[in-house]
């Protein structure tokens, strides 16, 4: 899912965004309450790599959705279904920070935040 584009994202930012969003949004797919299943497992592994810590809130550790972007932080929810991230993506030996909210559990989610600093919807 690409992010709608932005004019001060270049191309290469919006990938990172949209990976790094793809790896929240696996991230708290685990914990939907509307899924067919549920494990409740209090951490599972990244798709290919790092580790998923869930409680009250869900904490990513070198998690990887992609084979070359790592992302770590934490995703808080809000009592209106709301999901707020604060995380560091890591990918070709740089670092970028992200700031995520969007609507939790929704198939159209509408997303927006700061990538570097850099405001984006």
């Amino acid at each position: 899912m690409a992010p709608h584009p932005d004019r001060r994202l270049g191309p290469g930012r919006r990938r990172i965004l949209a990976a790094t969003f793809a790896t929240a949004a696996d991230a708290t797919a685990r914990r939907n309450p509307h899924a067919f299943y549920y494990f409740g497992r209090p951490n599972e592994p990244g798709l290919r790599g790092g580790q998923v810590t869930f409680g009250q809130d869900i904490t990513l550790d070198g998690v990887r959705f992609v084979r070359d972007l790592r992302v770590s932080g934490p995703i808080i929810f809000t009592p209106d279904g709301r999901a707020t991230a604060t995380l560091t993506a890591e990918t070709g030996g740089r670092t970028h920070e992200v700031k995520l909210t969007w609507t939790a559990f929704s198939t159209r989610p509408a997303l927006s935040g700061t990538f570097d600093g850099v405001p984006f919807d």
